[in-house]
């Protein structure tokens, strides 16, 4: 069980990869490098423009717009207060942010289809290599030297370099990105006192929640063993959990099989996103 506040973290300035723009990171939790359920749990702050081109990825991502609105295509946003879900394997984009700030709760991880995510850490060293045979310009690695694709996607590119062989996307789930709108939800009632629920989805074969919980002040949200990882996102309000104190904006990680429970000092509500263990999913899909 992992919990982090937003004042324990520093935060990083840098350039967006593959994708350019200058952008803010302020990384709250990260997963095991190299293992199928890899993820990466940040804060991205932007002044400036940034453009990315229509793309897809080979593993899955949320975005909930804490503030201002993000370009996920033409004439396309994830709104002030929306999340976005974004199937590995979907094209969206492209991206074409106006110099407005924007800010915004993005988790990378990896897909159904186990093809896992690569680290921030792998990310940057891929990058650093590639600058040698070429460089990045709007979301596109344009070759100039050695053997490869002359202009490919960016992140396609830091991929390939880090696993050494040819990026295969799994196919595509949904036709586009999935935009919801949590404000047009209802709470529901809990079994539990003083807890209230939003279920805004459920996503592929692997059973991916997306969930809002609103807690009363004092009382407790009790969260039971789960063959999955647990993230959860302070949206306002403030209270302990695991023994720790946790402020908005902070975030917690429940591990496979861990209970634990957040009591709230201030009434509370949570971004929660439940991801079952792909060994699940393997498994079923070595049967068929």
């Amino acid at each position: 069980m992992r919990v982090v506040n937003l004042a324990d973290i520093q935060s990083s300035k840098r350039d967006n990869g593959p994708r350019g723009g200058g952008l803010e990171f302020t990384s709250l939790l990260e997963g095991q490098e190299g293992a199928p359920e890899n993820y990466w749990w940040t804060i991205a702050k932007s002044e400036g423009e940034r453009y990315s081109p229509r793309h897809r990825h080979n593993f899955d991502q949320f975005r909930y717009s804490l503030e201002g609105d993000l370009s996920i295509g033409t004439k396309k946003y994830v709104r002030e207060g929306e999340v976005g879900y974004f199937p590995e394997g979907t094209h969206y984009g492209p991206q074409d942010d106006a110099g407005t700030a924007r800010t915004s709760l993005v988790l990378q991880f990896g897909g159904a289809s186990g093809s896992g995510y690569i680290s921030q850490r792998q990310s940057r060293q891929a990058l650093e290599a590639l600058q040698e045979y070429g460089k990045f310009e709007r979301g596109i690695f344009h070759r100039e030297r050695g053997e490869g694709k002359k202009n490919q996607d960016g992140f396609e590119a830091l991929w390939e370099w880090v696993n050494k062989k040819k990026l295969t996307y799994p196919k595509r789930r949904y036709q586009e990105a999935v935009i919801l709108d949590p404000s047009s939800f209802n709470w529901r009632e809990t079994d539990q006192e003083g807890v209230k629920r939003k279920l805004l989805g459920v996503f592929s074969e692997r059973e991916t929640r997306l969930e809002f919980f609103r807690i009363e002040h004092g009382a407790t949200w009790r969260v039971g063993a789960e063959d999955a990882l647990r993230l959860g996102f302070i949206i306002k309000g403030s209270g302990e959990c695991a023994g720790k104190h946790i402020d908005a904006w902070g975030a917690f990680e429940g591990g496979v099989n861990d209970e634990f429970k957040l009591t709230a000092d201030n009434p509370c509500e949570i971004l929660a996103i439940t991801i079952p263990s792909i060994a699940a999913i393997q498994q079923a899909q070595a049967a068929e």
